[in-house]
């Protein structure tokens, strides 16, 4: 039974693994379509937010399972019951590649990122992506110290977000440019934000400690 068990804690954490994947795949293709203006990679993102959806609702129903058909204890049970906030953060996660890849198709054929920030923002979707790759190992792996460096990465976002807001009052573009630049760059700061968050609860699973969320 315990075998059985501890094979059903590896299959949702095979899902949560999916979905940082998967949310990994939809911020480089919707940070790329920002930059290219490429409508096609767009639509591919909004498209796919469904399949995390769904992969979020089978993380659900798995941690019912384990809930009502075993008694989970002391690492176990932070697992499972960490598992319901990962699985949040990453849907979220999702939902801000979706919300920059929505920016790109109602702004098409006109760039929404003026030339003077592409700089920035091609910043902001490389840290973005090399985020999401390092927290699929951190959950594959329960990789606790690399877990606690994600404050690091998300940091440089943080930045260039700072960056980005101290430029548009002195560049001079209108209105609408300057909400869309400031609303993609929290996008992409606050999908730094969960991830932080989720490296927050790995290190939570494997240590005990309790990290406060700064954010």
């Amino acid at each position: 039974m315990v075998n059985v068990f501890h094979q059903h804690l590896d299959e949702l954490n095979d899902l949560l693994v999916d979905m940082a994947r998967r949310v990994g795949d939809a911020v480089a293709k919707a940070g790329a379509a920002l930059l290219e203006v490429d409508t096609a990679a767009a639509e591919a993102v909004v498209a796919a937010d469904d399949e995390v959806n769904a992969l979020q609702f089978k993380v659900d129903d798995r941690i019912v399972e384990l809930m009502t058909q075993y008694d989970p204890v002391a690492t176990d049970l932070r697992f499972v019951l960490g598992a319901v906030r990962i699985s949040v953060d990453l849907e979220r996660m999702g939902d801000l590649a979706k919300h920059v890849a929505k920016s790109v198709l109602l702004r098409a054929p006109a760039p929404v990122v003026p030339e003077s920030l592409r700089a920035d923002f091609a910043a902001m979707a490389d840290a973005a992506v090399r985020i999401s790759e390092k927290l699929v190992g951190i959950l594959a792996e329960r990789d606790y110290l690399q877990a606690s460096q994600t404050e690091l990465d998300d940091d440089e976002l943080d930045a260039i977000q700072q960056r980005i807001h101290e430029q548009l009052p002195s560049l001079g573009y209108g209105p609408q440019t300057a909400v869309d630049a400031a609303l993609l760059a929290r996008f992409f700061e606050r999908f730094g934000d969960h991830a932080v968050r989720i490296s927050h609860q790995v290190v939570y699973l494997v240590t005990g400690d309790v990290h406060l969320d700064r954010s």
